[in-house]
């Protein structure tokens, strides 16, 4: 994952990242991107190197459910 794709991301709107997760083979709906997207905004560069924090993914995982959201956690770890 590159800090200049969480960028794109952050900039497109709710139905351009449903596209993209759709390219990456990831279903997800605006909707659940509405719920996501004040913890994609608080992405921190450290996130890479410590991971994310433990918070945030119990609030992806209450958003998406644990499976999906370990999906969308190994899409952005690969």
């Amino acid at each position: 994952m590159s800090i200049q794709f969480l960028q794109q991301l952050s900039q497109s709107t709710d139905k351009e990242i449903v596209a993209i997760a759709r390219e990456e083979g990831f279903n997800i709906t605006t909707s659940e991107v509405k719920k996501l997207r004040p913890y994609l905004e608080q992405f921190s560069f450290s996130w890479l190197f410590l991971g994310i924090p433990k918070d945030i993914l119990v609030e992806v995982e209450a958003v998406l459910g644990r499976k999906r959201s370990r999906q969308l956690i190994a899409l952005f770890t690969k």
